[in-house]
């Protein structure tokens, strides 16, 4: 799956458990949140201050970064 800022958090936390430490990190509360179901990384990008593409480009190397280190 191609993640954009369109994906929300429930979804991608759905397909990529693994994402959960990129927000717990980050102190992000996402994770956990009633809205993660209909927040979108566009709606993450805004409410944290940072560019929706580099949000993505970090969330998907923390993604590849899990995936690599399961193996």
């Amino acid at each position: 799956m191609k993640l954009d800022g369109t994906i929300t958090i429930g979804r991608l936390l759905a397909c990529h458990p693994g994402a959960t430490r990129f927000f717990i990190r980050r102190k992000m509360l996402c994770v956990g949140c009633p809205a993660q179901d209909y927040h979108t990384l566009k709606d993450v990008a805004r409410l944290y201050g940072v560019e929706v593409d580099e949000l993505v480009k970090n969330v998907e190397d923390a993604i590849r970064i899990d995936e690599c280190s399961e193996t």
